[in-house]
């Protein structure tokens, strides 16, 4: 995967020097993500080898990343565009990624002649675009700089579950303001349920949309445990005030677990609580519950109202 442009990468025999990759005598190369595949892919127990060149960041970082990415890998599925996804977001978001749109911006120059240059310079994709005045101006009044524009992407370690990608507003995911206090519960096995089924429970008190994207974002994005479960079902409820003028908002989603969430959103109502946020992560333990898993997850969402003193 090219991290600044799509392809697809070549064979497990492909090295740091071969076709995927292109550097000139002083380094510069785009970035590029190697993955070298194992024989037995995408059908063995063993992940591909990730391998990233032409990358500026953090060294804990990148063995963060390429960490990561193998724990990403399931049995069967296609880990190419997902991991090449998983890296691009992470170098247009990173601080230590020291420019990536300059980086690649010149790499296209010494590759295609500097005719070529202006023609990447108007790259559709406005992650690359933020250097001129009024984006300057824009980033002032924004904690950590970022655009208003600018947005972080959640991708799902599998699609087998039916999770969706989630995007978020950096520059409200990165605002202290918006910041929340998130209390679990211990993790709860069900009975009669295979050896790795789990589920926890999150609660915490919101007032506003951007109190809600925070939580989740914190979430998906800083608990690699809670990133990878199988769903992150979720419901929450406040009553918003503009103007003088009380409104109720309130949504749930299943996140893949088909009337979780409004099985969630009911259990807000029942215990008459508001200005919250409730969030049950389950990971499959590949025993089929039926419906008494919806008991299950009220049951560990109770909890967490309970953990967080809503009830």
């Amino acid at each position: 995967q090219k991290l600044c442009t799509s392809s697809i990468p070549g064979n497990q025999n492909d090295n740091a020097h071969g076709n995927n990759h292109r550097e000139d005598d002083r380094g510069l190369g785009i970035p590029t993500l190697e993955i070298r595949l194992p024989a037995s892919y995408p059908l063995g127990a063993t992940a591909p080898t990730p391998v990233l060149h032409n990358v500026m960041m953090n060294p804990d970082k990148k063995r963060n990343l390429l960490e990561e990415l193998v724990e990403m890998y399931e049995v069967g599925v296609e880990v190419s565009i997902l991991w090449g996804e998983r890296c691009r977001e992470e170098l247009l978001h990173s601080e230590d990624s020291l420019d990536l749109h300059n980086h690649c911006r010149d790499a296209a120059r010494y590759e295609n002649g500097s005719d070529h240059a202006a023609d990447y310079e108007n790259d559709n994709n406005s992650d690359y675009h933020s250097n001129n005045n009024d984006d300057n101006d824009n980033r002032r009044n924004i904690p950590g700089g970022e655009k208003q524009t600018d947005t972080t992407t959640y991708l799902p370690p599998t699609t087998k579950f039916n999770q969706p990608i989630r995007t978020f507003p950096t520059h409200i995911i990165n605002n202290p303001l918006y910041q929340r206090t998130i209390t679990r519960t211990r993790p709860f096995h069900p009975p009669k349920s295979g050896p790795g089924e789990t589920m926890i429970g999150h609660a915490a008190r919101v007032t506003s949309p951007e109190h809600v994207q925070w939580v989740l974002a914190r979430l998906l994005f800083h608990d690699k445990k809670v990133a990878k479960a199988n769903h992150n079902m979720f419901a929450y409820r406040f009553t918003e005030v503009t103007d003088g003028t009380k409104r109720r908002v309130a949504d749930n989603d299943d996140d893949g677990e088909k009337g979780a969430g409004a099985k969630l959103a009911a259990l807000l109502e029942m215990c008459k609580v508001d200005d919250v946020i409730v969030v049950v992560s389950r990971w499959f333990g590949g025993i089929h519950l039926g419906p008494v898993r919806f008991k299950y997850i009220a049951a560990v969402g109770r909890d967490a109202l309970v953990e967080g003193g809503f009830l």
